[in-house]
């Protein structure tokens, strides 16, 4: 088992010394460029969720200033004496 073992891990070992890795400026060069998409991003998804806020925020104040279907604006006004209220034993 541990012949296996070791077998593994030397040939995993050649077979990273068969690749070719990219240059220091190449990985430097590659991360801007995913730092500078990563920031545009951002920012076109956080313009976008403002947009979407205040245009549900202007439609809401919009609809909250026309009078309610019913035609009734003024509060229900009840008095506690009103409201009856039947319990159960609980079983």
């Amino acid at each position: 088992m541990f012949k296996t073992i070791k077998q593994f891990i030397q040939e995993a070992l050649r077979e990273l010394g068969r690749v070719t890795w990219p240059s220091r400026i190449t990985v430097i060069r590659m991360t801007i460029g995913v730092v500078i998409v990563s920031a545009l991003f951002g920012l076109f998804a956080g313009l976008a969720d403002l947009g979407i806020t205040t245009a549900l925020r202007e439609m809401l104040i919009l609809k909250g200033s026309q009078p309610a279907a019913t035609g009734q604006n003024s509060p229900i006004q009840v008095n506690p004496g009103d409201v009856q209220v039947e319990t159960t034993p609980a079983k």
